[in-house]
């Protein structure tokens, strides 16, 4: 970071935490306004991972109606977005059967085009780098700052080099304020200090709480007679039990099969393991035969937001904004958010740039909110809002429900409760053990195995980035009534209950965190804190 202003002070006119598609998105067409209007606005793009793209992961197939908007000609260019979706396909599946059934009309993708969004989101780095946006990888945004009137006037960076027992270590390096007349946050789902903010400012006051489910992902090679280019595969049924929300994914591209499975955090057992049924999952024969003789080479997991229309936020605040799935756009029904979070940007970006040119002094960019509410994404959300909701009952009430709402273009003069999806958890005393298939290293893997495709990584001696509120609490009521779930969920092996002098403790393995943000979802007392770690640590996803 070299740019500076008078008294040695960091200063952008627009500060952008993440390095994802929305902020990418929000960047590139700030930077475009700036120079079709010739106007000097000085935009940054902080992102905690160590590159751009190595905390990005998604399914993905990509609708590119935001990609259209922000950058028409896309197709001329050399870009990562090479298999269009040529065949849909959608199966109920039992232990030993994938029953073929017609594919639902908002999971159709004849527009799609099956991607690795890391590498999309790489090469939006390059592009927004070439119009002049400074891009900070590595740096992690930990606090923001405020002015006299409570307005946030910047953030400052984390700290780096302090040490386990808290002292600072010989490589200390303080946290850095970095300036801005307007923040916008594109953390995605769970971002540490869009939470932090929605919290500050009230921003939930007037909206539902959150649902979110957690969805993992495989990429194998492909090779074998199975292979179909451009095939899309989305499956409900085993191995998930009918109460339990969620489904599977299989994209055929570029040579590689993307293997994943998204469960919502709302279900019950609490010995549910997700990375054991995308285990599972690749037992059942119709799954085996496509990645006979294949090799793994990704993995990774990530939270998601599911809450949609009802869940947004109030999207601006003194001195800032939300965008993407930082604000939660995801459209349930189609199982896409990527194109809404660009679109999201893209609003910023113009109301932004407006805000930057008006001569009234006003720290709320207000035009952005209401251009949201009054937009096609929003309009696209409502349609769909009782789609999710409507699983709370099971699956057969959930699918009559979602066809209900399909077919009345989300007419219903009712809008259903979200609920809390901790609070759905049930004591483990009422479910027997859960089998799993025992790691081979070659099909199935054990979460350790899973996590050295990950690439993730994180400085031992540093004070551990998960905390736990009120150590009380763990072993009479997570671990006694619960059964420990977080040794379940957490699909990096974070957790584990171990035995030491004859007693059971928690023991938190923070250096496998894959920055899922699960933990702090999930557990039933939401007694998990989940800080951010040093800048440029965490998974470096490049395949996801």
């Amino acid at each position: 970071m070299s740019q500076t202003t008078q008294n040695d002070q960091l200063s952008f006119d627009t500060v952008i935490i993440g390095g994802g598609a929305a902020g990418l998105c929000t960047a590139i067409r700030l930077a475009q306004k700036s120079q079709t209007h010739k106007k000097d606005i000085r935009i940054c793009v902080l992102e905690k991972g160590a590159q751009v793209g190595a905390h990005i992961i998604s399914g993905c197939i990509l609708n590119p109606e935001g990609l259209d908007q922000l950058l028409p000609n896309w197709r001329q260019m050399d870009t990562p977005i090479k298999t269009k979706v040529v065949k849909d396909r959608f199966y109920w599946m039992t232990k030993k059967h994938a029953y073929r059934l017609p594919v639902p009309p908002p999971m159709r993708n004849q527009d799609g085009y099956i991607v690795s969004l890391s590498k999309v989101c790489v090469w939006l780095g390059q592009i927004a780098e070439s119009l002049g946006v400074s891009i900070f990888p590595g740096y992690s945004a930990h606090k923001a700052l405020f002015g006299k009137d409570g307005e946030v006037i910047g953030i400052e960076t984390g700290e780096m080099g302090r040490l386990k027992n808290g002292d600072k270590g010989p490589q200390y390096q303080p946290g850095v304020p970095i300036y801005c007349k307007q923040l916008i946050l594109a953390e995605g789902c769970k971002g540490s200090l869009t939470e932090n903010l929605i919290n500050h400012f009230e921003l939930r006051k007037n909206c539902q709480i959150q649902n979110y489910a957690i969805g993992l992902k495989e990429v194998w090679t492909a090779k074998n007679k199975y292979y179909q280019e451009g095939l899309s595969i989305h499956s409900t049924g085993w191995p998930l039990d009918h109460k339990t929300y969620g489904g599977g994914f299989i994209y055929h591209y570029e040579g590689k099969i993307a293997l994943g499975l998204v469960i919502g955090l709302d279900y019950q057992p609490p010995n549910i393991d997700p990375h054991g049924e995308l285990q599972k999952l690749k037992t059942h024969p119709f799954i085996s035969r496509q990645l006979d003789g294949e090799q793994c080479i990704a993995y990774g997991a990530r939270a998601l937001n599911e809450g949609g229309y009802q869940a947004i936020p109030q999207l601006v605040f003194p001195g800032g904004l939300i965008v993407g799935c930082a604000a939660g756009f995801l459209n349930v029904a189609q199982l896409k958010g990527t194109h809404n979070a660009m679109k999201s940007g893209i609003i910023a970006a113009d109301a932004v740039f407006n805000h930057l040119q008006s001569p009234i002094s006003s720290t709320r960019c207000t035009n952005y909110q209401h251009t949201i509410e009054q937009s096609s994404m929003y309009r696209e959300l409502k349609k769909v809002r009782n789609i999710r909701p409507g699983f709370y009952r099971g699956r057969l009430a959930g699918f009559m429900n979602a066809a209900f709402e399909t077919v009345t273009f989300g007419l219903s003069p009712w809008t259903l409760r979200l609920e809390n999806d901790a609070k759905k958890l049930r004591p483990i005393a009422d479910y027997p053990p859960r089998h799993y298939p025992k790691p081979d290293g070659k099909r199935y893997f054990s979460k350790t195995d899973s996590v050295r495709l990950t690439g993730t990584n994180h400085t031992e001696d540093q004070p551990c980035h998960l905390v736990i509120k009120d150590p009380k609490r763990v072993i009479p009521i997570n671990y006694a009534i619960y059964g420990g779930p977080e040794q379940f969920y957490c699909p990096a092996n974070v957790y584990e209950y171990i035995k030491t002098n004859q007693k059971v403790v928690l023991q938190i393995n923070g250096q496998n965190c894959i920055h899922c943000k699960t933990c702090a979802i999930k557990d039933p007392g939401d007694n998990i804190e989940w800080l951010l770690p040093q800048g440029g640590e965490g998974p470096r996803y490049s395949e996801t």
